[in-house]
């Protein structure tokens, strides 16, 4: 028997960030909705903010390092949005066995080398309550130089379906730089709006959870549920969209 579709709406958002301003064209489904159904969107409005920041970087002269095959920023803390946990855990369980064994495999040894280096992986606060806590916290994972387990060959082998932490992540300053970044040594292209932040203080409600780290992330969902969807489409957007203009 076939499916029903799912009822949804179209509207138009707009964005109003710095002294920019953003129209989106969405469509939601009608009623109940999880955070993990609107990550699509969320990836277009990051590409759509990465796509200016980046043009006004270059009109200004930089250049900007980020290339394909250039791994050195993947070896950082990815923090995740509960609702891109659980979609990378949805990702790699739907991997042919062979892969999805690699993928597990890997994991598993960056989780014992963070163990071995008396390195945490898992918790809320899982960069400190201050900015210096976290500097210390972020150094100590980037000195175990674990790969991030999607990591082939110096690129990403999700690519088309990398967190919006990722997505956000670009650079002017050597990319060798990545591989240790200080704020000395790092020059970021400025995004007016962060959808991974706004990601994660629209889940925090849902979940009671902020921040997952990638490598704990199949672990994390293996152990925590998926809560009931109590929002409509149109609500959780504008929550999520509400949360980025504090970003």
């Amino acid at each position: 028997m076939a499916t029903a579709p799912v009822p949804t709406i179209t509207g138009e958002v707009v964005l109003r960030l710095e002294e920019e301003t953003m129209t989106m064209t969405v469509t939601v489904p009608v009623g109940p909705t999880a955070m993990i159904d609107l990550l699509p969107l969320a990836n277009a409005a990051t590409g759509a903010i990465v796509e200016r920041a980046t043009a006004r970087a270059v009109a200004a002269g930089r250049t900007i390092s980020c290339r394909a095959g250039c791994g050195a920023c993947c070896r950082q803390p990815v923090p995740l949005a509960p609702a891109e946990a659980r979609s990378l855990a949805a990702l790699v369980a739907a991997m042919p066995v062979p892969e999805q064994a690699n993928v597990r495999n890997r994991f598993a040894a960056g989780q014992a080398a963070f163990a071995a280096a008396n390195v945490p992986v898992r918790g809320d606060r899982i960069f400190g309550a201050d900015l210096a806590e976290m500097r210390v916290r972020v150094a100590a994972y980037m000195a175990a130089y674990v790969a991030c387990p999607f990591l082939v060959d110096e690129s990403c082998s999700i690519h088309p379906d990398r967190p919006t932490a990722c997505r956000e992540y670009l650079v002017t300053s050597p990319a060798e730089n990545c591989r240790l970044p200080t704020p000395e040594t790092i020059a970021r292209v400025e995004l007016p709006g962060s959808i991974s932040t706004a990601m994660a203080n629209a889940d925090r409600d849902l979940e009671g959870v902020r921040r997952v780290l990638l490598i704990d992330s199949l672990d994390w969902v293996a152990t925590h549920p998926a809560p009931a969807s109590v929002r409509t489409g149109p609500e959780l957007i504008q929550h999520v969209f509400a949360q980025l203009s504090k970003t």
